[in-house]
């Protein structure tokens, strides 16, 4: 392998844990290098290594991965990665599906890995985990004899790499299992790789804090996709909830009803969700509970300002139709947003409304999602429920 130099600034960041460096870190010529090359990166007290892609559009060329000592080839090291992701997961068990692999919090930067009951699905983001991908599902399927291993790559992610494509396999129903829920995705409705593990201790608290109140009569689960936020509503006491949705989940949400023996106490509108809202407003239809679990508002961290407007725009319509004492889940997948700037937007919304919140509780993502602290850019989730009064 061939060495990469960091400039002495660049040094004393890797000390700190920084592992992504651009071309401005570098001493070393990029252009050189293949896209996707590993290298080895020496400082003056110890050697480590990573790889390089001189290709990427935008943020990190280089990705440090651990302190290397030249024993162990590439391929062993990331099958001993894959395998301390696995032994970290399996410790808690009551996740029957999950997050296996998550990126550089496991680090193999650019590389996610989801199992779920019949399926184990990859996708791969970066050019130096791509080089292996062919070892990488050989691992998996090694692991997972009984579920049928996809990689599932994502076009749109992969371009900022400028990485090839290649045919996805056709995957059929995705079955999953979780807290007790069980859910069928249709293939052709997939969404990113799958489900939305990441809030699935957020779900839980929220579930149990509802068998703790008189039982509530309407809900709605905003942006639903398969209805998870839904059915821990619906578990945990309210009468009915409305599942809202621009993709066409309507199958879907039937399917989570039925299986979860929740018939007739959900349906599913296929709206935009702030165009859902005017009309509730328009009508004067209100609930008791309100979900708000949007995509991502911003990709980019130069975009936070204009993402922090959406938010508070959605809490600000949202609250309008929730009844007097009803309760608000804001929660947010933006990195960059802090769980402190979520919360501004939810009182600068309610201040507008002539309102005021009680925070009830706040979390933050899965264990199977880990990241370092509060500062980590592998932290993105956030939790927070409210009470709203006049």
């Amino acid at each position: 392998m061939r060495e990469v130099k960091l400039t002495k600034a660049a040094e004393r960041q890797l000390s700190k844990y920084c592992v992504s460096f651009y071309e401005k870190d570098i001493e070393t010529s990029v252009k050189s290098f293949v896209p996707g090359e590993w290298v080895t990166v020496s400082t003056q007290s110890l050697n480590y290594i990573g790889f390089i892609n001189p290709n990427v559009n935008a943020g990190p060329v280089l990705r440090v991965i651990k302190e290397f000592d030249g024993t162990k080839g590439i391929e062993s090291i990331i099958s001993n990665l894959l395998k301390d992701a696995w032994k970290r997961r399996v410790r808690f068990e009551r996740y029957e599906n999950y997050r296996l692999c998550y990126g550089e919090a496991d680090l193999l930067p650019g590389l996610i890995i989801d199992v779920f009951e019949n399926y184990v699905l990859i996708q791969i983001n970066t050019a130096g985990v791509d080089t292996h991908r062919v070892f990488i599902k050989k691992e998996i399927e090694n692991i997972f004899k009984d579920k049928e291993v996809v990689l599932f790559d994502n076009e749109n992610y992969r371009k900022n790499e400028v990485l090839p494509t290649f045919e996805n396999v056709n995957v059929g129903n995705v079955e999953i299992n979780e807290s007790g829920f069980k859910y069928i995705i249709e293939g052709e409705t997939i969404q990113k790789i799958g489900y939305y593990f990441d809030h699935r201790e957020n779900r839980l608290k929220l579930e149990r804090f509802l068998k703790e109140l008189p039982e509530l009569n309407s809900g709605v689960d905003l942006f639903s996709y398969v209805g998870s936020w839904g059915l821990h509503m619906l578990r945990g006491g309210v009468k009915n909830v409305e599942f809202v949705d621009q993709a066409n989940m309507e199958d879907n949400i039937a399917k989570s009803l039925s299986l979860n023996k929740f018939d007739g106490r959900g349906s599913f509108i296929r709206k935009d969700v702030f165009s859902f809202l005017e009309q509730c407003l328009q009508k004067n239809k209100k609930f008791d509970i309100i979900v708000s679990d949007p995509p991502a508002f911003s990709k980019s961290e130069k975009n936070i300002k204009k993402a922090l407007g959406g938010y508070e725009k959605l809490h600000f319509k949202s609250m309008s139709i929730l009844n007097n004492e009803g309760y608000y889940v804001a929660a947010s997948c933006t990195h960059g947003v802090s769980i402190e700037d979520l919360d501004l937007t939810v009182l600068k919304a309610s201040k507008r409304l002539g309102k005021r919140v009680q925070l009830l509780d706040i979390g933050v993502q899965g264990w199977d999602h880990p990241f370092e602290s509060l500062g980590s850019k592998a932290f993105y989730i956030k939790y927070l429920l409210y009470q709203v009064y006049k």
